[in-house]
């Protein structure tokens, strides 16, 4: 299951993409746009350091950016920062081998879905989740 940090990390991310680049942004800010308790703004951020997705500065015109490229950082890479590895069941999960798993009717149905989503994570980036969030805040009637 993917976490409410997870979603949290990603809508941080795609925020950072549509502001400028150049300069540090209030991380509190940043997660106030998208409604992230105060309590976890400070984990995910140190969480997204850890991972090479952000960069901070302390002071007055500290903050967060993003680093690298934002259609290079897919959804899944943001997910498995926060969650661990992906995993649709139990079954799945690389610390949790089931030995029914040759002859279980649901394991290739279950192993099936996974890739497909684990495909689409991947094939989705931070620059596709912050064009989306540019669009939904258009006034209606208008496309960008």
């Amino acid at each position: 299951m993917i976490t409410k940090k997870a979603e949290y990390a990603i809508n941080i991310l795609a925020e950072l993409v549509a502001r400028d680049k150049d300069r540090f942004h209030s991380s509190r800010e940043v997660a106030a746009r998208h409604d992230i308790p105060p309590n976890l703004v400070h984990q995910l951020v140190s969480l997204l350091q850890r991972g090479g997705l952000i960069e901070s500065a302390r002071g007055p015109s500290g903050g967060i950016r993003l680093t690298g490229e934002p259609e290079k950082i897919s959804l899944l890479q943001v997910i498995e920062l926060v969650d661990g590895p992906m995993a649709l069941t139990r079954c799945l999960s690389s610390d949790n081998y089931c030995v029914k798993s040759g002859r279980c009717p649901l394991h290739n149905i279950w192993k099936n879905t996974q890739q497909k989503m684990i495909s689409e994570l991947e094939a989705t980036s931070i620059r596709d989740i912050s064009e989306a969030h540019a669009e939904a805040r258009l006034p209606s009637g208008k496309h960008g």
